[in-house]
């Protein structure tokens, strides 16, 4: 195993680590942060499969095309719940039915399950950019905060990590496209060790939302 594939092995371990105490943790959760320990969980396991079916040499693509729909509805569910009385209900269920839809076209029509879904990822980060900076501005409302009471700390978590994440995606997708279409798979490799990073920061900063609540 070379130093590339060694490190995009590491990098899940963090991963799968949040997301198994985010179970440890889901009978104390308060409901919001349940809402988060689902999306853990969820994207969890994917990411053990998919790196089950790496080890098997088997082609783990057609995984990010469940990911990505299944993601995109978690954190809705999560901002659906930070955002209660400032953002209605039908709004956001909309936005996640008609990504699910478009994911879905996407897969059967324009990037087959095989292959990588980049048009679907970088509507998702497109979308959960706006989300999270639309949120960062209901934050300065002193009744959003009054609202959210002791779930802030973890909101505010929540939403740096949501906003790292698909904020540095987006760039990665734009660029990303390009390198690995102009040099060799070795050193494409390292697009997929970023990406990697990006998704241990994002769970670093939901890890940190539960131990926020867990020690207030």
């Amino acid at each position: 195993m070379n130093y590339t594939k060694l490190m995009l092995v590491l990098f899940h371990l963090p991963i799968l680590a949040v997301a198994a105490h985010g179970l440890f943790l889901y009978k104390k959760l308060d409901f919001g942060l349940k809402l988060l320990a689902n999306y853990l969980l969820g994207t969890g396991i994917l990411y053990a499969i998919s790196l089950f079916l790496w080890f098997q040499h088997i082609n783990n693509l057609c995984i990010l095309h469940v990911m990505v729909p299944l993601r995109f509805v978690c954190l809705i569910l999560i901002y659906k719940h930070i955002l209660n009385g400032y953002v209605r209900w039908w709004v956001l269920y909309l936005l996640a039915a008609g990504f699910c839809v478009y994911s879905i076209l996407n897969t059967l029509f324009r990037e087959p399950w095989n292959t990588f879904n980049s048009d679907a990822m970088t509507s998702e980060s497109i979308l959960m950019v706006i989300l999270s900076l639309s949120t960062y501005v209901f934050l300065m409302d002193k009744r959003m905060t009054e609202h959210l009471q002791h779930f802030l700390r973890s909101v505010e978590w929540i939403n740096a990590g949501v906003f790292i994440y698909y904020s540095s995606s987006l760039i990665l997708m734009y660029f990303g496209v390009h390198i690995i279409q102009a040099i060799n798979p070795e050193l494409s490799r390292y697009t997929w060790i970023v990406h990697a990073i990006l998704s241990v920061i994002m769970y670093y900063c939901f890890w940190r939302a539960l131990w926020k609540r867990k020690t207030t």
